[in-house]
C-alpha cells in the first residue's frame, strides 16, 4: 500500500521551520502553515504565506489545494510509492526555497 509511504514522509514535513502540523489517513493529508509550533501560531495575513508557499509549489509543479493556512493532499489512488517520494519532495524544496526568502529579507 502506497499509505505505508505517503503518511511518514507527509507527517515528516511538522520538522520543516514553515510547518506548525502535518498529518493524514490513507492518501489524505494536510500541512498546516505555521509560525510557531509551540504557539501553534500562525503567520500575519499581511506575509501573504499560503501564497508564497503555493506560487513555489508551482515553480517546483506542483499544484495542491490551499484552504486558509492549510495546504491539503489528496492525490489520485493510483499514485505509485515512487511518485509519492517525489510529489513530496517538491513540497519540501517548495517549502525551502521560501524559508530561504523568509531569511533572506529578515
Amino acid at each position: 500500500k502506497v499509505e505505508a509511504t505517503f503518511l511518514p514522509l507527509l507527517r515528516g514535513l511538522s520538522e520543516h521551520p514553515l510547518v506548525g502540523h502535518a498529518d493524514g489517513r490513507g492518501l489524505v493529508g494536510g500541512i498546516v502553515i505555521g509560525r510557531d509550533k509551540g504557539k501553534r501560531q500562525a503567520f500575519p495575513a499581511g506575509e501573504q504565506m499560503p501564497g508564497r508557499i503555493e506560487a513555489a509549489l508551482r515553480r517546483h509543479q506542483v499544484i495542491l489545494r490551499i484552504i486558509g493556512n492549510r495546504i491539503a493532499f489528496s492525490p489520485p489512488l493510483i499514485i505509485t510509492a515512487a511518485q509519492i517520494e517525489e510529489l513530496l519532495g517538491r513540497v519540501r524544496a517548495a517549502l525551502d526555497d521560501v524559508l530561504a526568502e523568509v531569511r533572506a529579507t529578515a
